[in-house]
Formats: structure tokens, C-alpha cells, sequence
């Protein structure tokens, strides 16, 4: 078979066409559009549409509300993943030492990730409840708190509410790539270093670390991606609020599009958005390329 492909390369080629078209229909185009909306005032109250150029682009730099927008996003999104990254870290550290019950409980721990968004948002409102929540009832209990705390009306804790719910979440998948990573780390080396007298830290800190380190940052890192498009958790629990506290970029960019009715901002901030994440992957991707470069000298 691998000779046939490598005789006839158009052959294999092709096997690839029903592939590039379904992504050109379902993700270039899309985007493509999304991208020249930006540069119209498009919008279905109006019939039509005009070219503006920059207009838009410049309107959302001088928005207070779409820095505040911003901001919100990388502060949720970068607590969320590197809580979950340390969390996911620890239970995999865990799992990977073969205690009693190790595989029910990474069974039971994916049933969280395989519930579905809008079930997780209905829940996280009820836990959070100021008047009948569980987590408001545990903490007076405990007494952390001398009464039930309104999460959803005060700001900072609005933001808890959604970056625990975004933790919750990734958790599953951070650890169960953690623990493939830490499981293919060479036997071997543990026990040498073990033979030499390097401590359980020691061995973590200068061996297993370095040796598992890019899996981590890569799966933390299509972490935060995926919560830099979650509209779910903050439309359902919070809406936005209060006053914009929890409004992260993919909900702005829906209310812009669907509850202000205008494409065109909406596309400006979809454009901006999408090349930030871009020039991030390109210093990323420049980062690691570098690494490698000196580690090859």
C-alpha cells in the first residue's frame, strides 16, 4: 500500500481533498467572512451594507468596555488554566503511583468532563445560589462566612463562580494527558536517580519536569483556547455581570452580534481576538523552536 502511495502521489492526494474542502466550508469561509464583516456596518436591521474600513477597529480600541472585556477574559481564562494545569499536575502525580482505587477514580473523574456545558451551568448557578446554594449552606457551617454571600451580584466573586466552574471543567483532561506523559517517562532514570539519593523532589524537580514540561504548556494551552471561545458558563450563570465583571470575549462578541445586531463590531472584535491568539501560537511555536536549537548545539 505505502509503495502504491508513493507511486502515484496525486492518488494520495486526493484522499485527502474531502478533508481540505469540509474545512474550507466549515472553518476558512466562516472566518474569512467573519473577518470582511469587520470592515462593513453590517447588520439585518438594515437592508444592506457599507464598507467603513477601520471604523470599527477603531471604535473598540477607544471602548473602555472592550479593554475592561479584555482583561476580564485573560484574567479568567489564565487563573483557570493554571489552577486546573497545578491540580491536574498533582492528581496525575498521584495516579501515576499506582494507589488502591486508582482506576475507579479516573473513571468517575471523567464523567465530569463528558457532561454537557449547559448541564455544568445550570448546576454551578444552583451550587452558588444565594438562597438555597450548597456552597453558601457549607461555608456558613464551617464558619468561613457569618451569612450567605450573593456570588452573582458582587464582581470578584462572579469571577470565582466562573474560573471554578472552568477548573472544574479542564481538570480531566489535564491530568489524563499529564499522566500519559508522566507514564512515559523512563523507568529507568527514576530508579537510577533513587540509587544515586536524589529525593522524590529532586527526582521531579531535574528529571521528570524537564522531560514532561512541553506537554504540559501545550495541553494547558489548548486549554485556555478552548475557554477563549466558552460562552456557556458566563451567559447562563451570570450573563456578563454584574456590570460586565464576568463578560469574557466570546460573550461580547455574542451580545455585539446577536443582541446589539451588529455584525461589524462583532467581526472587528473576532478579528482582533483571533490575531492576538495567533501572534501567541507564533511566539509559542518561536519559543519552543529556539529551545530546540540550542539544546541541538
Amino acid at each position: 500500500m505505502n509503495a502504491f502511495l508513493r507511486a502515484h502521489p496525486w492518488a494520495t492526494l486526493s484522499l485527502f481533498v474531502p478533508t481540505i474542502m469540509l474545512g474550507l466550508v466549515m472553518l476558512v469561509l466562516p472566518f474569512l467572512n467573519g473577518v470582511l464583516l469587520a470592515f462593513t456596518d453590517a447588520s439585518p436591521k438594515s437592508r444592506g451594507f457599507a464598507w467603513v474600513g477601520l471604523e470599527n477597529f477603531a471604535y473598540i480600541f477607544e471602548d473602555r468596555n472592550f479593554w475592561e472585556v479584555a482583561r476580564n477574559s485573560l484574567t479568567i481564562i489564565a487563573s483557570s488554566t493554571l489552577i486546573a494545569m497545578l491540580l491536574g499536575l498533582a492528581l496525575a502525580l498521584l495516579l501515576n503511583e499506582g494507589l488502591r482505587g486508582t482506576r475507579l477514580f479516573r473513571t468517575l473523574i471523567f464523567q465530569g468532563w463528558v457532561v454537557p456545558w449547559i448541564a455544568i451551568a445550570v448546576l454551578w448557578g444552583w451550587l452558588f445560589n444565594f438562597d438555597y446554594g450548597i456552597v453558601n449552606h457549607v461555608l456558613v457551617l464551617a464558619g468561613v462566612f457569618d451569612r450567605s454571600a450573593n456570588w452573582l451580584a458582587d464582581g470578584a466573586l462572579a469571577k470565582i463562580v466562573i474560573i471554578s466552574g472552568f477548573v472544574w471543567r479542564i481538570i480531566p483532561f489535564m491530568m489524563i494527558t499529564i499522566l500519559a506523559a508522566l507514564q512515559g517517562v523512563s523507568t529507568e532514570l527514576i530508579e537510577a536517580a533513587k540509587i544515586d539519593g536524589a529525593t522524590y523532589r529532586q527526582r521531579l524537580r531535574h528529571i521528570v519536569f524537564p522531560l514532561i514540561r512541553n506537554v504540559i504548556v501545550v495541553a494547558a494551552l489548548l486549554q485556555a483556547v478552548r475557554l477563549f471561545q466558552e460562552i456557556t458558563l458566563p451567559l447562563v450563570v451570570t450573563a456578563g455581570g454584574p456590570i460586565n465583571a464576568t463578560t469574557t470575549l466570546s460573550l461580547y462578541t455574542y451580545k455585539l452580534a446577536f443582541q446589539q445586531w451588529d455584525f461589524g463590531l462583532a467581526g472587528a472584535v473576532g478579528a482582533v481576538w483571533s490575531g492576538a491568539l495567533v501572534v501567541a501560537a507564533g511566539l509559542y511555536a518561536w519559543m519552543v523552536d529556539r529551545r530546540a536549537r540550542r539544546a541541538d548545539r
